[in-house]
C-alpha cells in the first residue's frame, strides 16, 4: 500500500511540474524572434530589449528593410494608453509619446489586468478569454500568458504574465500582428 501511495505521489508531483507554466525572463539583451504580419504579408522579424530602465527600449530588426528601436518613457511605460499603430516602421530610434507604447501594456494597465481580468488600451475593451482552449508555446516551453480579446471579438494579445515587462507576445487584428516564436 506504501508503495502505491509513494508512485501516486510522484506521479502526481511530476504532472504538477510538466504542467507548470513559464514566464520567459525578459532583460537587457534579451531577443525575440518572431513573425510580423501586415496586409497579409509576413516578414521574419527580430526584437531586442535594448533597455530595461528609461528610457525604455525596444529594437527591431527586419532583413532585408533595416533596423530601428522604440524608446518609451518612464511615464508610457507606468501608464500609457495606447499602442503604437506601425505598419512600417523609421529607420532609426523612434521616441514615442508618453501615452503610446510598444511590445508591452503599460503597468496600470496590466496592474487593472490582474485585478479585473479586463483593461482598455488604445480605446479598446479587452477581457481574458474564457475558458481559454489554446496553449501557447514559446521555444518549446508552454508561456503563462493572459489571452484577452476584445468585446467585439477582432482583436487578440497574448500579454505574459510579467507585471515588470508584460510583453506581447502574439497578437490578431492590430496594424502589425505578431507571433513570437524564440525568446533568448
Amino acid at each position: 500500500m506504501k508503495k502505491i501511495i509513494a508512485i501516486c505521489f510522484c506521479l502526481a508531483t511530476f504532472i504538477g511540474v510538466r504542467a507548470q507554466k513559464t514566464v520567459p525572463e525578459i532583460k537587457l539583451g534579451t531577443v525575440m524572434y518572431a513573425s510580423a504580419f501586415v496586409q497579409g504579408q509576413e516578414f521574419p522579424l527580430v526584437l531586442t530589449v535594448k533597455s530595461i530602465t528609461v528610457p525604455v527600449s525596444i529594437g527591431w530588426s527586419v532583413e532585408g528593410y533595416g533596423e530601428g528601436a522604440f524608446e518609451m518613457s518612464a511615464k508610457s511605460v507606468e501608464s500609457g494608453t495606447q499602442l503604437l499603430a506601425v505598419t512600417q516602421p523609421a529607420l532609426g530610434v523612434t521616441k514615442l509619446s508618453d501615452t503610446e507604447t510598444f511590445g508591452i501594456i503599460s503597468k496600470s494597465a496590466f496592474k487593472i489586468l490582474s485585478d479585473t481580468k479586463a483593461f482598455t488600451y488604445s480605446g479598446v475593451k479587452f477581457k481574458v478569454k474564457s475558458p481559454e482552449t489554446a496553449v501557447l508555446k514559446i521555444s518549446g516551453k508552454e508561456i503563462d500568458a493572459f489571452h484577452v480579446i476584445s468585446e467585439d471579438g477582432k482583436e487578440e494579445l497574448w500579454i505574459l504574465n510579467n507585471a515588470a515587462f508584460p510583453f506581447i507576445v502574439q497578437s490578431v487584428g492590430q496594424a502589425t500582428d505578431i507571433v513570437i516564436s524564440e525568446i533568448k
